[in-house]
C-alpha cells in the first residue's frame, strides 16, 4: 500500500511539474506578444504605455518609459531563478515538459535532475493558485471580441489591386451592425464577408459618417490621414447610396430594433427577417451602381396604389444589390467583375425610379455550348404581364457550336441553318423594347442576363422568392414550382424545354405570389410564421427574447447625431420607435441635429459611452476638397477621427464610413474594435498557437 501511494505521489509531482512548464512558457509566450502589443498601441496612440499593478490593466502616461508588464499568469516567486535567454528558457522547458508520465526510472532520475537544476518546485497551494491562473487566463481569452474577414471581406480591401477587388455593401455593414447589437440571435449576420467572435462582449458601437468623402478622396489623401491609419487594420471599399437621397444615416438608423418593434413587426410580417428586409428600399444601392435618373419628385409622393388584387409592393421582390452580386448578376462595379463583365451593355442608356406600378417581363432563354468551352446565347423569349409573347427570337452564336444541348435547348443544327441574328442584335431590340423602369422575371435570371450580355437594375428571381426546401440556399426547379403552385406541367417535351413556356411560368408564379402574401410558397418565412402563431397562442413572451437576446438589457439605447436637419422620412422612424419604448422615462432612440460638424463630433464624444449605438453623420461639401482646401479638410477629419477614437472604450467597436460623394459612388469602410494591451495580448495568444 505504501509503494502505491509513493506512486501516486510521484505521478503527482510529475503533474505539478508539467503544469509549472507550461504555466512558464505562457509566461514567456505572453511577454513577448504583451510586448509586440504594446508597441503597436503605443504607435497608433502616440502615448507610452505602462502596466498598472493593482489590477493588471494597463494605464497611459505621457513621458515615462514603459516598464516591464505583469503576467497574465504569475509563477510563485520561488520558480523563478534561471538568467538563461528566453529562447534558452523555452528549450529547458519544452524538454522538461516533454517528460513523459510513464514509471521509468531514467525519466525521473532526468527530470528530478532537470526540476533541480531550474529549481522548479511547486507547494500544493501553489499548485492549485497555479490552476486557477490558467483557467482565469482560458476565461479572459474567450472573452475577446474579434473581427476576422471571410474571403468576400478580404477581396474589398483597399490593400488588394483594384482590377482584384469586389466591394462590399452598406447591407453589410448594417448586419454587422445587427450582430454587434443582438449577438447571436440577430436575423441578419455579417458571415457573407466576416466573422464577428463574442459580438455581446462589445461594450458599444459607434459610427461616423463622412457623406461627401468618396474612395477617390481617401486614396488621393491617404498619407495625410496619419492618425487614422494608426487606428484601422480592416479598410475595405464600400458602395454608398447616392448623396443627395441622404440615405446613408436613414438605412444606418433601422438597425437597433427594440423588443417591443421587433414583436410588433413579426405580428405583421411573419419573421424579423422579413420585416428587417420590408422595412428597407432594396434598389437604394442598385441606384448608386446603375444610371436611374430621378425625376426629382420626394420619394414619400411616388408611393402609389397597389395594382388590383395585389398584397404587398412588387418592389419588395426585387433583388437588392448585395443579393444580385452573390448570385452571380452582371453588375457595373469596379474591380473583378468589370473584367467578368467587360463588354456587356445595359438595358437602356438611363432608368426611371421603380415603382409598384413598374410592369414586369418574363424572360428565358435557350443556350448551346459553343468552342469556347462556355454556353452562348441561341433562343430567347419574353412575355409581358397579359401573358403575351412580346419578344422571340433565335440567334446565332459568335462562336461554333460544338454541343447543341438538344435535350434542354430544343436547339437542333436544322434550326439553326437559316438563323443570321447574333447578341448585338437581339441588344439593340433589347433595349429598344423595355421601358426604363421595366422589372425583368425569370427563374435564375443570372445566367439569361449573362447570356445576353445585358446588365438590368431590377429583377425578380423566382428560384429566390419561393423555397419548398426550407433552407435559403437550396432551389427548387422551376418544373416542380410549376406543378406545385400552378398546377401546370411544363418541360416534359422530350424535344428540349420552350423558352416561352419557362417565361410565362416565372411569371405567373410572381403574379400569383404577389396576390397572396410575401409568405407564400417560401417554407423559411411559413415556418417561422407557424412558430410565431403556436407560442403567440400559448401566450409565450419569449419570442421576444429568443430573437433578440435582451434578456438582461431589454431595450438598447441609440443615439443619432447629424449637421443639420435630417429627412422627414428618418425622423418619423425615430417617432415611431419612441411609440413602442417599454419605458415611459427612458428614450430608445436619442436625436441630435447640430448646426456644424464640430460640434457633431464633440456631442458624440460626449455622450457615446451611454449608448449602445452612437451613429454620427458629417456633411462634406465639394468646397472642402478644393485644391486649396483639401489640405485643411484632411487633416481637421483625421483630428476628429482620432478624438472619437480616444473616446471608444475599450471592447468597443468603431467604424468610419467614407462615401457617398456624387461623382465617386464608391466609398471606404473603416473598422476596429478597441482593445487594452492585456486585451490585445489575449487577441494575439488565440489567433497565434503555442508550441510545447
Amino acid at each position: 500500500m505504501k509503494a502505491f501511494l509513493t506512486k501516486r505521489e510521484e505521478r503527482k509531482e510529475k503533474k505539478k511539474q508539467k503544469l509549472l512548464a507550461l504555466a512558464k512558457m505562457v509566461q514567456l509566450n505572453d511577454s513577448d506578444r504583451r510586448e509586440t502589443a504594446i508597441n503597436q498601441l503605443a504607435a497608433q496612440t502616440g502615448e507610452i504605455v505602462s502596466p498598472n499593478d493593482d489590477d493588471g490593466f494597463v494605464k497611459v502616461t505621457h513621458k515615462k518609459k514603459p516598464k516591464s508588464i505583469k503576467p497574465a499568469v504569475t509563477v510563485p516567486e520561488p520558480l523563478t531563478a534561471t538568467e538563461d535567454g528566453p529562447q534558452t528558457k523555452r528549450a529547458k522547458l519544452a524538454k522538461t515538459e516533454s517528460i513523459d508520465e510513464s514509471n521509468s526510472d531514467t525519466a525521473t532520475d532526468s527530470t528530478t535532475e532537470e526540476h533541480q537544476r531550474l529549481k522548479l518546485q511547486l507547494t500544493e497551494e501553489q499548485y492549485k493558485d497555479l490552476r486557477r491562473q490558467l483557467r482565469q487566463r482560458r476565461r479572459e481569452l474567450e472573452n475577446v471580441p474579434m473581427l476576422r474577414l471571410r474571403e468576400f471581406g478580404q477581396r474589398a480591401s483597399i490593400d488588394m489591386p483594384q482590377e482584384q477587388r469586389i466591394p462590399i455593401f452598406l447591407t453589410d455593414i448594417q448586419h454587422l451592425l445587427m450582430k454587434a447589437l443582438i449577438g447571436k440571435k440577430s436575423p441578419c449576420t455579417p458571415d457573407r464577408w466576416c466573422f464577428l467572435e463574442k459580438p455581446l462582449r462589445l461594450s458599444h458601437s459607434v459610427v461616423l459618417i463622412l457623406e461627401g468623402l468618396s474612395l477617390y478622396h481617401y486614396l488621393s489623401n491617404e498619407s495625410k490621414f496619419e492618425q487614422t491609419n494608426k487606428i484601422f487594420q480592416t479598410r475595405l471599399e464600400i458602395v454608398l447610396p447616392p448623396l443627395k437621397e441622404g440615405s446613408i444615416i436613414e438605412e444606418m438608423a433601422q438597425v437597433p430594433l427594440t423588443n417591443v418593434q421587433a414583436h410588433k413587426l413579426i405580428e405583421e410580417h411573419g419573421s424579423l427577417e422579413s420585416a428587417v428586409e420590408m422595412i428597407k428600399d432594396p434598389t437604394l444601392l442598385v441606384k448608386a451602381i446603375f444610371p436611374v435618373i430621378e425625376d426629382g419628385t420626394p420619394a414619400e409622393t411616388q408611393k402609389n396604389t397597389l395594382p388590383t388584387g395585389e398584397k404587398f409592393p412588387r418592389t419588395k421582390l426585387l433583388l437588392s444589390a448585395l443579393q444580385m452580386v452573390d448570385e452571380g448578376y452582371p453588375m457595373p462595379l469596379r474591380g473583378e467583375l468589370s473584367e467578368r463583365f467587360k463588354g456587356y451593355v445595359f438595358t437602356k442608356d438611363n432608368y426611371a425610379p421603380v415603382t409598384d406600378q413598374s410592369p414586369m417581363f418574363g424572360v428565358d432563354c435557350e443556350m448551346c455550348k459553343t468552342i469556347v468551352g462556355h454556353n452562348e446565347l441561341t433562343r430567347i423569349s419574353i412575355v409581358n404581364e397579359k401573358f403575351e409573347t412580346i419578344y422571340e427570337t433565335l440567334v446565332m452564336p459568335t462562336n461554333k457550336i460544338v454541343d447543341y444541348l438538344t435535350p434542354y435547348s430544343g436547339i437542333t443544327p436544322d434550326i439553326m441553318n437559316a438563323v443570321t441574328k447574333n447578341i448585338k442584335d437581339v441588344q439593340n431590340e433589347v433595349r429598344e423594347l423595355l421601358p426604363p423602369d421595366a422589372i425583368l422575371v425569370g427563374q435564375s435570371l443570372n445566367f439569361d442576363l449573362n447570356a445576353m450580355q445585358m446588365m438590368h437594375p431590377y429583377v425578380i428571381d423566382t428560384s429566390m422568392c419561393f423555397n419548398l426546401t426550407g433552407i435559403r440556399r437550396r432551389k427548387t426547379k422551376l418544373q416542380t414550382l410549376a406543378m406545385t403552385f400552378l398546377k401546370e406541367a411544363i418541360q416534359e417535351n422530350l424535344d428540349g424545354h420552350d423558352s416561352v413556356e419557362d417565361s410565362l411560368a416565372s411569371l405567373k408564379l410572381v403574379k400569383k405570389k404577389l396576390e397572396n402574401g410575401l409568405e407564400y410558397g417560401d417554407e423559411i418565412l411559413t415556418q417561422k410564421k407557424r412558430i410565431h402563431d403556436i407560442m403567440r397562442l400559448a401566450g409565450g413572451d419569449s419570442i421576444k427574447n429568443n430573437l433578440l437576446a435582451h434578456a438582461s438589457k431589454r431595450d438598447k439605447k441609440t443615439a443619432i447625431i447629424t449637421k443639420g436637419s435630417l429627412h422627414q422620412q428618418m425622423k418619423d422612424i425615430i417617432v415611431k420607435a419612441e411609440e413602442h419604448t417599454i419605458s415611459d422615462t427612458l428614450k430608445s432612440v436619442s436625436l441630435f441635429e447640430l448646426d456644424t460638424n464640430k460640434r457633431a463630433i464633440n456631442k458624440a464624444r460626449e455622450i457615446a459611452l451611454e449608448h449602445s449605438l452612437t451613429i454620427t453623420n458629417l456633411r462634406l461639401c465639394i468646397e472642402d476638397f478644393r485644391p486649396d482646401n483639401t489640405d485643411k479638410t484632411v487633416t481637421k477629419l483625421d483630428k476628429w477621427i482620432d478624438k472619437l477614437w480616444q473616446t471608444v472604450a475599450h471592447n468597443g467597436m468603431f467604424l468610419v464610413l467614407m462615401g457617398g460623394s456624387s461623382e465617386c459612388p464608391s466609398g471606404v469602410a473603416k473598422i476596429a474594435i478597441k482593445k487594452n494591451a492585456i486585451a490585445a495580448a489575449a487577441e494575439m495568444a488565440a489567433t497565434t498557437p503555442i508550441n510545447f
